[in-house]
């Protein structure tokens, strides 16, 4: 695991250092620069935002029994005024998919601490990923060549046509969903704040994460925010859609116009289609690569034509 960080550092990192190479800088101290702007800024959010980050999460812990009772409160609220009235066969089956659904949340939060603790258990990657990182980012251009020289010398051409295009269309939108995820977080974060919604950073977390994922990305990510205003303000709902779309609106039409149709090239029903098969058959992962995965199959089907 600690290669694949690395090797996915360096995919993201390497056009900022080839970027200032080409200014004539030497490439080990372009590393160094951008490593220490980096180093910079992760301090500057473990002393500012992972503190604010772990208080909410002890405040959701603490308060996780009051929003269960709420959310008891609603379903036996529902059960007394509205299902009486069905069938008793009825009743039976809502109240199976009632349960069904409890416990699916419970395994989903289950999931969720069992990720934070793998974070803190798998430390030795966190460490070491960056460090790996450094050495493949400097010494780059030596492990392309030796890399070429392995190849075939009669399928050599090919495949590094093949290669660039791969490494360029899944650079670009790796790169820009990467940005654009950044700066959704810290909009969903400032506008629940302005609201005075609780969580105000884990919701803006999450949003960043979900965004990850084109179209559906965003209505997953506004499902928290809404959950809480429902048990605490019911009244805030209408302002947190309307400012959750106003921030998706921004990031459509000024921030990344297009973004999936410009990096990728695909119609937005294939993206769609390849969302609903990537989620369905593998899951989170699936959601993720979905979309640079049909760009691959795109440019394979025309280069055969």
């Amino acid at each position: 695991m600690p290669f694949v960080f690395a090797i996915i550092i360096a995919y993201i990192l390497n056009p900022l250092v080839e970027m200032l190479t080409e200014r004539k800088m030497n490439r080990t101290a372009a590393v160094a620069l951008i490593y220490f702007i980096l180093i910079g800024s992760i301090i500057v959010a473990l002393v500012y935002i992972i503190p604010i980050i772990i208080l909410e999460l002890d405040k959701l812990i603490d308060t996780f029994p009051f929003y269960t009772r709420e959310v008891q409160n609603i379903l036996a609220n529902i059960k007394t005024t509205y299902l009486t009235s069905l069938p008793l066969a009825f009743q039976e089956i809502i109240d199976r998919n009632i349960h069904r659904m409890e416990e699916l949340l419970l395994a989903w939060l289950q999931k969720i601490a069992d990720a934070i603790i793998g974070i803190f258990s798998n430390m030795l990657s966190i460490i070491l990923a960056p460090i790996l990182g450094f050495y493949f980012l400097r010494d780059l251009d030596k492990i392309k060549e030796c890399t070429i020289l392995i190849i075939p010398i009669s399928y050599r051409k090919i495949v590094l046509q093949w290669f660039e295009r791969f490494s360029s269309t899944l650079g670009r939108y790796f790169r820009s969903q990467l940005i654009v995820s950044l700066i959704i977080g810290a909009l969903t974060t400032i506008s629940m704040m302005i609201l005075g919604i609780d969580f105000a950073f884990l919701i803006g977390l999450v949003a960043g994460l979900t965004n990850i994922i084109p179209y559906f990305g965003p209505l997953i990510g506004i499902m928290p925010a809404v959950a809480i205003a429902l048990l605490r303000y019911p009244y805030k709902i209408p302002w947190i859609i309307v400012s959750m779309l106003i921030i998706h609106q921004l990031e459509s039409g000024i921030i990344s116009p297009h973004i999936v149709g410009e990096h990728v090239g695909l119609h937005p029903i294939t993206v769609i289609l390849a969302l609903l098969t990537g989620g369905t058959f593998f899951g989170l992962i699936g959601l993720i690569l979905a979309v640079p995965t049909a760009a691959l199959m795109k440019f394979i089907i025309l280069r055969k034509k």
